[in-house]
């Protein structure tokens, strides 16, 4: 089996050809977000491209600690063994690069100079590599760009040409600037044309609306998609510079654009899509909804709903919303909210609500030291890539959803992709969301066992129809007009997330065993060594792979 599975890795890899994608062809993706420099250590085969590096990576130190983006492939097993088809990383472009009263740019957004490589992270060949290492296992690459800003010690080196060229920004015309003044959040004119950062190291706000500028960023961002074979952009502040700049932009890279749109004012950010600025943003608003609903124990559910109902009105495709429970400029969940239980109900939102699930290096290994930067930002390698509890809930979500899509699996006529998330029933403590196949019911309660239960009516399944919750395989019937009650009251299974599909569905897809055992490992830890295929023991060999490989391997496996 073990060929088998090596010869489908390799024809899934030829199935997918590395090409820029559209936003339609993202539906579906997974993507797995990192900071290049502290996702995976330097190796013989990847060496650091900064020296000294530090022998314990302290995030409170902010240096670089030496990974690049030959390192990143080095640990690429891990990533895909959860299933994961995409990974966003850090910024590409050169930083500043001396010392600053917030210590050095290893995180990569502090780019002097978009048009060149930062050669703390690798060569022009490094990362044509990286994105040749992703495409021939049919995974894809987007990469996080800066465009709104360009740091200086001095707040008034945008006056002057000489200092601009000191600096070593590519913008060296003080006319390529917006003038100097300090965001005032309440007015959105001040957002996009007033600068980010403070006297210790400000963040000089670029005059995208200068043609020069313009032409420039167009026709870099145009050579650097095709030379790179990119597949995705992530746009770094992309509320902070005017709206009409990013068409232009965005055409030109002729890929997937996804902006950072910081906040919860869901009018606000669904112009992004209703103005056709970009194809989406990261879904901040969702975000705080899931916070509300599951960030403590018997949370604010009603706050959920009503958000979430509110991004499916707003947003004419929601399904392209980047969906994140953590991120590098956010506490990490498990910081503010210990419990394993809420943590895994948030996560099953996160897959199952209209969107693109973002993972953040790090919460696959429950890292729960991060309450903001720099402690959020911390090197992946002391995790050793343990192959934990939470790292085969990621696997297991995203062999499911992958299994409903390459089947085309239907609900009412309705796929999993095409559907459009609702909320079919909610309590103060729980929530029942439909789409397509699958029908999720989440709680806040908690990990205590509790004598309680949640029945959601009007499933949408009938009476006496035979279901099964996919993420544990115990098999459940509905009652009279479908429904299905579920109980918190059962020891080490009070408070835990469902995701139910019809018997049907179960055993064509082949999502769990006969016997009624889940197909993940069991809850003991092992490490995941990279260079192997069979990368998570106990793990779906499906979740291993990308949508073409599940269809390739259907007559191995199911």
């Amino acid at each position: 089996m073990l060929s088998k599975l090596v010869a489908a890795l390799a024809l899934a890899g030829a199935i997918q050809p590395a090409l820029g994608l559209t936003a339609e062809q993202w539906k579906g993706k997974t993507i797995y977000q990192l900071i290049t420099d502290r996702f995976a250590p330097a190796s013989d085969t990847a060496p650091a491209r900064t020296s000294p590096i530090p022998t314990v990576c302290n995030p409170i130190d902010q240096t670089w600690c030496g990974g690049t983006w030959l390192s990143v492939i080095d640990k690429l097993d891990y990533i895909q063994g959860m299933g994961i088809d995409a990974v966003w990383i850090s910024p590409i472009s050169k930083n500043i690069d001396v010392h600053t009263p917030y210590n050095y740019a290893y995180h990569g957004y502090w780019v002097t100079d978009p048009l060149t490589l930062n050669p703390r992270f690798g060569s022009d060949a490094d990362l044509k590599a990286l994105s040749a290492a992703l495409h021939a296992r049919g995974m894809y690459l987007m990469v996080d760009v800066v465009v709104n800003n360009i740091p200086s010690l001095s707040v008034n080196a945008s006056t002057n040409a000489t200092a601009l060229t000191a600096d070593g920004s590519r913008w060296t015309d003080p006319s390529y600037f917006h003038p100097f003044c300090w965001i005032d959040y309440n007015n959105q004119t001040s957002v996009e044309y007033c600068w980010l950062g403070d006297e210790n190291l400000a963040l000089m706000d670029v005059n995208t609306e200068n043609q020069y500028v313009i032409s420039t960023l167009q026709s870099w961002i145009s050579n650097f998609t095709t030379t790179y074979q990119i597949d995705g952009l992530r746009i770094d502040a992309a509320k902070h510079i005017p709206g009409a700049f990013w068409p232009g932009f965005c055409g030109a890279a002729g890929v997937f654009c996804i902006g950072e749109v910081y906040g919860s004012d869901i009018g606000f950010a669904s112009q992004f899509q209703t103005q056709s600025w970009m194809d989406s943003i990261l879904g901040y608003p969702l975000y705080y909804g899931i916070v509300d609903g599951f960030g403590t124990p018997n949370g604010n559910m009603s706050g959920f709903v009503t958000i979430a109902n509110q991004v499916l009105t707003a947003f004419p495709k929601p399904y392209l919303l980047g969906n994140f429970i953590e991120n590098h400029d956010l506490p990490r969940w498990r910081n503010t909210t210990v419990d394993p239980q809420l943590a895994y109900n948030a996560m099953v939102a996160q897959f199952v609500f209209d969107g693109i699930p973002i993972v953040y290096y790090g919460q696959e290994q429950d890292f729960s030291n991060g309450a903001a930067d720099p402690y959020n930002r911390a090197a992946l390698w002391p995790s050793n890539y343990t192959n934990t509890s939470t790292y085969q809930h990621i696997a297991r979500l995203n062999m499911i959803r992958k299994a409903v899509i390459a089947n085309n699996t239907l609900f009412n006529g309705q796929s999993f992709l095409n559907s459009t998330s609702k909320i079919i029933a909610s309590t103060a403590t729980d929530v029942a969301i439909r789409k397509g196949p699958l029908l999720a019911v989440l709680t806040n309660r908690g990990s205590p066992s509790q004598n309680a239960s949640f029945g959601v009516t009007q499933s949408g399944w009938s009476s006496q129809s035979s279901v099964v919750d996919v993420l544990s395989c115990k098999s459940f019937t509905t009652g009279a007009d479908g429904t299905i009650s579920v109980s918190y009251a059962a020891p080490g299974y009070g408070g835990m997330p469902y995701l139910f599909m019809s018997q049907a569905d179960v055993q064509s897809l082949g999502v769990c065993s006969s016997g009624g055992v889940p197909a993940t490992a069991s809850n003991t830890t092992t490490s995941v060594k990279s260079g192997s295929t069979s990368v998570v023991e106990g793990v779906p060999i499906l979740a291993l792979l990308g949508s073409a490989a599940v269809a390739v391997l259907g007559a191995l496996v199911l």
